[in-house]
């Protein structure tokens, strides 16, 4: 059980399940590679199993120990924190409400994420949910740039900018 204090104020913690502040992302290469491997993995053996391959997560940057990843329903933010080391904070990514850019996914990298109490929800429809099941039901597709400063959720059935945060320092 873990807890961790946001710029705004607020706290977060784990402790109570599924946790509202616990996200997971995966790169699209990632989990075209787990497809690659096995094109039946459950949703659970992916999201359970995936850093045993030493894949996942550690094509952001080069880490030596797994990353996790916190968003605050106080604000908006999301954390991406080291797991081992006391929950160093490694970036920040804040909420911006200005949507009016335009916006392509051209040269970004698409993201999955999943969030715990969505996991939670996955799981009531059994262990054997696939991975590609999952995938081609996302609502909302999100992309990070190349210099890893934005990331863009797009509503998958509209094609439409639905939330953008920006690289906090």
């Amino acid at each position: 059980m873990a807890r961790l204090g946001c710029r705004c104020g607020a706290e977060m913690t784990n402790t109570e399940g599924p946790s509202p502040h616990r996200l997971n992302v995966f790169l699209k290469s990632e989990i075209d590679k787990a497809l690659s491997y096995n094109q039946d993995i459950s949703l659970w053996d992916f999201y359970t199993g995936w850093d045993e391959l030493a894949e996942c997560r550690n094509s952001f940057q080069n880490r030596s120990e797994p990353i996790e990843y916190w968003y605050c329903t106080g604000c908006g933010r999301i954390y991406e924190v080291q797991a081992v080391s006391c929950g160093r904070i490694l970036r920040c990514f804040k909420s911006v409400s200005d949507l009016t850019e335009k916006y392509s996914p051209e040269g970004l990298e698409e993201l999955f994420i999943l969030w715990d109490k969505e996991m939670d929800d996955f799981l009531d429809l059994g262990n054997d949910y696939r991975l590609k099941d999952y995938v081609s039901q996302v609502k909302v597709k999100h992309y990070i740039s190349s210099d890893q400063k934005t990331v863009y959720g797009l509503d998958a059935a509209e094609n439409r900018l639905i939330c953008k945060y920006i690289l906090e320092s």
